[in-house]
């Protein structure tokens, strides 16, 4: 496991819509280990082994984070924001962040005074300090539409677990670029086509084209999903999911029966801890967004157990990022045409 380019992953910025810059170091860092890289009008980018193969296995891991998008510079030099994607406004008050302007970061701190955490709070209502004299200043330096950031970067902890921001889903991208890798030095024989997908916090677009654009036999998401073992979650609603206790598969109405049986198979051979969840519905994933484009391709949604999801500081384990990779893998060499996913057979 390439632990270097996961932080790296995971110390950029790809707020969703912003995603461009980071899946340029996705292009130079997987260029290498492919036979095909291919890009698309949306977004996305293709790492692809095995081209001519006829069997081709989708994998999907979205860049992009959520974050802030800058709307107004006031004349007093203070900037409003609207959100991007599922974002907490109540986290951000008293918080650095980063607005990445189009010459270089440019720093400040979200306003935070008595009355502004208040029920209901709204993104619309955040004002940014970047410290500017005025507005003349401070659009020498920002423009509506910049993305900003918390300022907060990866950091290892105890115990093999691992912090930072937005590991939903620079991880789960990470994790299926890694287990394509892997499947290529073990021989894999499919067609794998690994989309770093776009847009997922948002409107699902990268995976709708990702899905259009290649067709696959079928395909696994992989992102997170949330850790019951902390205070104040609820493990009747979907189970029981704990960090450093495997991957977790989904058994739900977006997962193909069939699919979660071979990941099952692999993961006890390989003595691959694993752990299941129910979502019956939506998952809000990239598995979702595939499974219903209207091409026919057969999905699963492979998740990385995650504490404090959209907060500024989440929190995973290393080891389920390598079992998830090593089941992915393993996953890919075993399936091939003639692997019968119809639930009928």
């Amino acid at each position: 496991m390439n632990k270097e380019f996961l932080y790296s992953l995971l110390d950029s910025m790809s707020v969703t819509g912003h995603e461009i810059p980071l899946q340029k170091k996705v292009i130079a860092e997987m260029t290498p280990h492919c036979d095909e890289i291919r890009t698309d009008c949306t977004g996305n980018v293709y790492s692809i082994i095995n081209p001519d193969a006829l069997c081709k296995v989708l994998l999907a891991g979205h860049i992009d984070e959520i974050g802030l998008v800058v709307t107004l510079i006031q004349d007093d030099g203070l900037l409003r924001v609207t959100k991007a994607g599922g974002i907490y406004p109540h986290v951000y008050p008293g918080h650095q962040v980063v607005v990445h302007g189009e010459n270089g970061p440019v720093y400040g701190a979200v306003v935070n005074y008595h009355g502004l955490v208040k029920e209901g709070l709204k993104a619309e209502d955040l004002y940014i300090d970047i410290g500017a004299k005025d507005g003349d200043d401070a659009r020498q330096h920002v423009q509506t539409g910049d993305p900003v950031t918390l300022h907060t970067y990866h950091q290892e902890m105890l115990n093999g677990n691992l912090t930072a921001r937005a590991i939903d889903d620079r991880a789960g991208a990470f994790i299926v670029l890694e287990a394509m890798k892997r499947a290529k030095e073990r021989g894999c024989k499919v067609g794998v086509y690994t989309a770093t997908t776009v847009g997922e916090e948002t409107t699902g677009r990268g995976a709708r084209w990702a899905g259009n654009a290649v067709g696959a036999k079928v395909a696994i998401a992989v992102d997170v999903t949330y850790c019951t073992d902390v205070p104040g979650t609820h493990p009747e609603e979907s189970g029981k999911i704990c960090l450093g206790k495997g991957p977790v598969l989904c058994n739900g109405s977006m997962s193909g029966r069939k699919v979660n049986d071979l990941l099952r198979t692999c993961a006890k051979e390989r003595n691959i801890p694993y752990q299941m969840e129910t979502f019956i519905g939506r998952t809000c994933t990239d598995a979702d967004t595939i499974h219903l484009g209207g091409t026919n391709t057969i999905t699963a949604l492979v998740s990385l157990p995650l504490r404090y999801m959209h907060a500024p500081a989440e929190v995973c384990n290393l080891a389920d990022i390598e079992n998830c990779i090593e089941l992915i893998a393993e996953f890919l060499c075993r399936v091939d045409e003639h692997t019968d996913f119809d639930p009928f057979h």
